[in-house]
């Protein structure tokens, strides 16, 4: 199975799903796809679903590099979610974005993090 990417335009939030397995490299690719989509369409948050994707290759490295790359690429957004399965919810890539200063926070559950979404910031 390929690595594949779903961009969902029309909603007030990004909305892009990726499934397959994925490395480091797939996973900063779509930092700068969502990142050059966001920015040219005008979003001001984003909401990345990686419920069907498969990180478990990524190393503690791995997830602390993805996450330094993420607080580059998604500076400009006001916040940006993802989702993931309970199994890869590891925490380091949130953790490392969010000591960077990225508004990021990590969902189990699609339902909730489309809640925080759409909330907005404080």
């Amino acid at each position: 199975m390929p690595f594949n990417v779903t961009v969902h335009h029309g909603l007030p939030h990004l909305l892009v799903a990726a499934g397959g397995p994925a490395s480091l490299t797939d996973l900063c690719g779509l930092a700068d796809l969502v990142a050059t989509i966001a920015a040219r369409a005008g979003y001001r948050r984003a909401l990345i679903d990686l419920l069907a994707t498969d990180i478990s290759s990524l190393s503690f490295t791995n997830h602390l590099t993805l996450g330094a790359y993420v607080a580059e690429r998604f500076g400009r957004l006001e916040q940006v979610a993802t989702v993931v399965t309970p199994a890869n919810r590891k925490g380091t890539s949130e953790k490392a974005a969010q000591r960077l200063g990225l508004r990021l926070r990590t969902f189990t559950s699609l339902d909730e993090a489309i809640d925080w979404i759409s909330a907005g910031p404080p």
